[in-house]
């Protein structure tokens, strides 16, 4: 055992792993304590529920997303605060200016961040009027021709698509959306309307690819097939299972994802 130890390490000491330690150690060295998850954490909420200005207020979000994408301990800080509900209130108070879309995509990054980790995903969910919300968001980002903010948008729409596909896999919670009428009502809307729009550019796509390859001498169009991702392998980053996805950013697969999760048809 020790010699193979000793075999290991002299035959894995290449000069990149030495740089890399060589690197953690000056990390070690220069670590603050304001630099830590944890007093990160502390001091964004804090900037969250004292500033009003755009920009400390982004600089918190900011932050905020780093220590729930990476630690447990701080979402359940987080979820004890007043900060969750915060963040559902400056949400309402933006609207479609540049810089209200980036407080909002990093909002949403937040919530979904907390919304994906089990113990903290009820807080999210039990603010009051989150539903409503969400739901406000998928109709004023959904994406529209034309629209000159529309990457942003469709970033907002695919994210908030992910916490709402989220916050309903409990079946407790999926039941208690599926009986607001007026919800269900919407969704099945965004859902025939991002499907239109689906189908028009996948139209607008194949008759450029046929006039490509009637200009190239081609035969054939290649199709590549869609994948779809379900929710239940979204999990936090901090999670290194080899099956975990990202987020879906195809906005007709998110509302999809959204709508089968919750167990509502299409039609």
């Amino acid at each position: 055992a020790l010699w193979r130890g000793y075999s290991w390490r002299k035959k894995t000491d290449t000069e990149e792993t030495r740089s890399l330690r060589d690197s953690l150690i000056i990390a070690n060295k220069e670590s603050k304590e304001e630099k830590k998850l944890c007093n990160r954490t502390a001091v964004a909420i804090d900037y969250l529920l004292k500033y009003k200005d755009f920009s400390h207020v982004l600089a918190a979000l900011k932050d905020l997303e780093v220590v729930t994408r990476l630690s447990p301990v701080c979402c359940e800080n987080m979820a004890q605060s007043k900060a969750v509900s915060t963040i559902f209130t400056l949400i309402r108070s933006c609207n479609r200016s540049v810089p209200s879309m980036d407080v909002i995509r990093y909002s949403v990054q937040v919530l979904l961040n907390l919304s994906k980790y089990e113990r903290t995903t009820d807080a999210v969910y039990t603010v009051e009027n989150s539903i409503g919300t969400l739901l406000d968001l998928l109709q004023m980002y959904r994406e529209r021709a034309g629209d000159k903010t529309s990457e942003k948008g469709g970033s907002i729409f695919t994210k908030t698509c992910c916490l709402f596909a989220h916050l309903s896999k409990d079946s407790r919670r999926a039941s208690e959306i599926r009986n607001n009428h007026k919800v269900v009502a919407c969704l099945r809307r965004l859902f025939k309307l991002i499907a239109r729009k689906h189908q028009m550019d996948v139209q607008r796509m194949l008759a450029k690819q046929k006039l490509d390859a009637y200009i190239n001498g081609q035969s054939s169009i290649p199709v590549l097939p869609v994948k779809t991702k379900i929710v239940s392998r979204q999990r936090p980053d901090w999670d290194l299972k080899k099956d975990n996805i990202r987020e879906i950013v195809d906005p007709l697969q998110a509302i999809e994802m959204v709508m089968n999760t919750l167990g509502i048809s299409c039609n």
